[in-house]
């Protein structure tokens, strides 16, 4: 519902996304920029993706970086885009983004990274040599003239800026909050799905753990009707890896590898399935979790989700470590608690609604951007 009130602010989002390609930002970052917008804000979004266009209309302007000049690129965007109060950077380690900083620096508007998990200790590790240079080269810049960074997670945030000695807030991801005639019945069907939706990053994600932790109890999860279906896109031939494990175990019976689905076809997987896994190594805050909990879908995580804390805290799930041995404890302990499905499902559900709507969580990020420029206006 749209905002009688407007905000005298302007916020310009700048994000590497395409709307045919699964990505936890793709999901993410439209929303949140409507959501503003429903607030009075005036927003806007430049895509930066260097594989195409985002072509999904939007109820505000969306300008895609190579329509744009080189130099001042800010400048040239309609009115009142072309002189923001705040930049939103999401993402890291993109030239587009340096470019617009420094553009932001020499007109003196306050901007903010947002990394979507993209700055923690174990994102930094993965191609590190590559990370190391870019950081000294031009990343390490952009963070120092950054009013703040916009973490995801508690977790997150403490591990920012422990490594980056930088100010940080948290504002957690959203989701639109499906009807209560559309929500999952886990544990109520004979047969059992455990279900995964992301990018088959086999390491990102942990789905090496995750099929390791199948091939001890597989045994069990057969005795319990257990189907494990893993929907997603292709990550740097992970795929092949999966398949190659799944045979090695001999599991091919429990785990099935899926193409990535949207809209209608992602809605009837999530009210068939019965748990949500998520076993990464490390993420900001991830939205396919949030979705997952948002239908009724109880989850089993490990930390590296940095949601793993609070659906435990919550009832809404359970929390593993990070290892095969734990995952399949995991796995065990719930097949047999099975009535514990629904009742942390509805716990779940309870748990979105009462913090994580896109209305809540635009509410909190407008408020942490207005504090921000209020604190840059006193500092100048």
């Amino acid at each position: 519902m749209t905002s009688s009130k407007r905000y005298s602010i302007t916020v310009l989002h700048v994000a590497p996304i395409v709307d045919h390609r699964i990505s936890g930002l793709t999901f993410a970052i439209p929303p949140s920029v409507a959501a503003l917008q429903c607030l009075g804000v005036q927003t806007g979004l430049v895509t930066t993706s260097t594989i195409g266009r985002y072509e999904k209309s939007e109820p505000y302007p969306v300008v895609y970086i190579r329509d744009l000049p080189r130099y001042r690129a800010i400048a040239s965007m309609p009115e009142p885009l072309n002189k923001p109060d705040l930049i939103v950077f999401h993402s890291t380690y993109i030239l587009e983004h340096i470019l617009l900083a420094y553009e932001a620096v020499q007109r003196k508007i306050s901007y903010v990274i947002k990394p979507h998990g993209g700055m923690t200790q174990g994102a930094q590790q993965v191609k590190q040599m590559k990370k190391k240079v870019g950081n000294f080269l031009f990343f390490n810049w952009m963070v120092q003239n950054s009013t703040a960074i916009h973490c995801l997670s508690e977790e997150e945030a403490v591990d920012v800026k422990n490594l980056w000695n930088h100010p940080a807030f948290v504002v957690g991801n959203g989701v639109n909050i499906p009807a209560h005639e559309m929500l999952a019945n886990p544990g109520t069907q004979p047969e059992l799905k455990f279900v995964f939706l992301g990018r088959l990053d086999i390491h990102h994600k942990g789905l090496d753990l995750l099929l390791e932790a199948c091939a001890i109890i597989q045994d069990n999860l057969r005795k319990y009707n257990v189907q494990i279906l893993l929907y997603g896109s292709d990550i740097a031939g992970s795929k092949a890896k999966l398949e190659e494990l799944i045979i090695n175990y001999q599991i091919q019976d429990l785990i099935h590898l899926k193409e990535p689905v949207w809209g209608d076809k992602k809605q009837a997987v999530f009210q068939s399935a019965d748990l949500f896994i998520h076993t990464s190594r490390f993420e900001g805050h991830p939205m396919a979790v949030l979705e997952a909990m948002s239908y009724g879908i109880p989850c089993l995580l490990t930390p590296g989700t940095n949601m793993a804390k609070e659906v435990t805290v919550n009832k809404a799930g359970w929390a593993v470590e990070p290892n095969p041995v734990a995952i399949a404890k995991g796995m065990q302990n719930l097949l047999v608690a099975r009535s514990e499905l629904s009742i942390r499902g509805s716990a779940a559900r309870n748990l979105v609604e009462k913090k994580y709507s896109w209305e809540q969580i635009s509410k909190q990020s407008l408020q942490e951007y207005v504090s921000l420029l209020r604190l840059s206006t006193t500092s100048h």
